[in-house]
């Protein structure tokens, strides 16, 4: 089984460095291109999906039905709930930098405790597994959760990694065993030609 976690879209937020968690900011048009450019690296290289699932944000669900309009993929775009943004309560909005990472990493009232998100990632990996097994999923998401569900899978992974805006991420399942094939794979927009 292949799971494929893709990294959404660049927003205005990414450009600025703040915060988003379950802020519901929409892809910028860059965002909207990177998408497109994921799409056309998959039909291109890896076009054969069986189901694309998306966290329920909008810059999730956006890029992943930007990617099947490229990959030609007719079915219903699954939205995970539990794939979405780690929450970060009254930190939404603001600059994310080393000193924030700390605090987050310490913990923070109101956002979710890192073992609470590696939980959910770790559980979510697992139910997909269940569900899809034998299948190639694609799953668009959010940079934490992605990294988290890295982390559930390989502990040495460093969950600090720069994981790139519509970068894509590979795991195999394969007899009770997860590994990360590839990470932070992130496709070029080719240049247009006049």
């Amino acid at each position: 089984m292949t799971i494929c976690l893709v990294r959404h879209g660049q927003t205005n937020w990414n450009i600025n460095t703040l915060l988003q968690g379950r802020t519901d900011v929409p892809l910028n048009e860059l965002g909207k291109k990177q998408a497109k450019a994921v799409g056309k690296y998959l039909q291109e290289n890896d076009s054969d999906w069986d189901f694309l699932l998306a966290s329920p944000l909008s810059r999730a669900y956006d890029t992943a039905r930007i990617i099947a309009e490229e990959i030609g993929y007719k079915g219903e775009i699954i939205l995970v709930p539990d794939a979405i943004e780690r929450s970060f309560g009254d930190l939404e909005g603001k600059h994310l930098n080393q000193a924030m990472y700390d605090l987050l990493d310490k913990g923070y009232p109101g956002v979710e405790t890192m073992e609470a998100l590696f939980e959910r990632a770790k559980k979510t990996i697992t139910e997909l597994i269940e569900t899809y097994s034998d299948k190639k999923i694609l799953l668009v998401s959010h940079a934490q959760f992605i990294k988290a569900a890295l982390v559930s899978v390989d502990s040495k992974f460093d969950f600090r990694f720069p994981l790139k805006n519509s970068s894509l991420n590979y795991l195999e399942a394969k007899n009770g065993n997860v590994i990360i094939k590839d990470f932070n794979i992130v496709p070029k927009e080719k240049a247009s030609r006049n």
